[in-house]
């Protein structure tokens, strides 16, 4: 104890003061909220296991820099403490985007993929939403982006397919679809934030909301599949 130290009210209000020097005012609070968060996380880490060695100048340093450069005006901080599954079984889920991945036979471990993307994106983009950081209509604008990249390659495939395609021929289109999502479609949200659960999660959110489909009816099969549950 210090005679006439700063309390921890004072003290957090002259952090925030110094990190607004870094990343700017209006994000101070929320900068100082992620080290916070960081540093706890780390002395818990330290204290459960004592080989993990003191935090160190060094390792601050470096913390402090990856979390700045996320503030950046072309950058968004990506957050290390979002949730994975939680344990979530794909096999009972409910959500409409499992419902569409199971349309065109997606396998257990791949559903479980995307619902770890689907809740990584979600908490994320709840994060930037609920702190400001997003830019007005820059969340809107994204999807929209997103949405006209696969609705060009969608519409192709029914076209190639036509109006008297096989099952089977649709759903090996559909997959080629999703695999395009799944290892190739990286849309960075910001120059700076090109993370790829980010693009991956956004087309399960949109999936969701039936903005985009896999399967070239998947409109009209999940309408069938909704009401079929809704009527039970």
């Amino acid at each position: 104890m210090l005679d006439a130290a700063p309390d921890i009210d004072e003290t957090t209000e002259r952090l925030q003061r110094l990190l607004g020097l870094a990343v700017g005012h209006e994000h101070a609070k929320v900068f100082l909220e992620r080290l916070d968060g960081w540093f706890f996380r780390r002395v818990v880490a330290q204290l459960r296991d004592p080989a993990s060695g003191p935090v160190t100048g060094l390792e601050f340093d470096v913390v402090f820099s990856d979390r700045r450069n996320g503030f950046g005006p072309d950058s968004l901080p990506i957050d290390d403490d979002l949730p994975e599954t939680g344990g979530a079984d794909p096999a009972g889920g409910e959500q409409v985007y499992v419902r569409q991945l199971r349309l065109v036979n997606v396998g257990d471990s791949r559903i479980q993929q995307a619902v770890s993307d689907y809740l990584r994106a979600f908490t994320q983009r709840s994060r930037w939403v609920n702190d400001n950081l997003l830019r007005p209509g820059e969340l809107g604008k994204y999807e929209k982006r997103l949405v006209e990249e696969w609705s060009s390659r969608f519409e192709e495939m029914r076209e190639e397919l036509g109006q008297e395609a096989a099952e089977e021929a649709k759903v090996h289109e559909a997959r080629a679809i999703y695999r395009w999502v799944d290892h190739h479609a990286r849309f960075p949200i910001r120059p700076g934030c090109d993370e790829p659960f980010v693009t991956k999660g956004s087309y399960q959110i949109l999936a969701d909301e039936r903005r985009v489909g896999w399967h070239p009816e998947f409109r009209e099969r999940l309408m069938a599949l909704l009401g079929s549950v809704s009527s039970k």
